[in-house]
């Protein structure tokens, strides 16, 4: 199962941490699971390249997580697509991906 936590704090996303293989299929034929990367790693690459945020980052297999470590409430528009497209996913594959919210005060 993949799990999907993210950040909050206050009104702000900040982050996420996804960790985990969905186990739909075979490793390196998982769709769900390559859904999950490319969306994530997308958001990642939107935050941190295209509105040049801060952020701190880990990635390694089957674990990705990502902080914004400066003015969150700019990158609300690519955190909150990444939570509503996963959990469109998530739709009728609960078995698979799991997505909860947290609060966290700002670092």
């Amino acid at each position: 199962m993949t799990t999907i936590i993210f950040f909050k704090d206050k009104n702000n996303l900040t982050g996420f941490e996804c960790s985990g293989h969905t186990g739909f299929s075979e490793q390196g034929t998982d769709i769900l699971c390559s859904a999950v990367s490319a969306l994530t790693q997308s958001t990642y690459l939107g935050i941190s390249k295209v509105l040049n945020l801060k952020c701190d980052m880990v990635k390694r297999d089957g674990y990705f997580k990502i902080e914004v470590l400066e003015d969150a409430m700019h990158a609300q528009d690519f955190l909150k697509t990444l939570k509503l497209s996963l959990e469109d996913i998530m739709k009728g594959n609960e078995k698979y991906i799991q997505i909860r919210t947290v609060k966290r005060s700002a670092k």
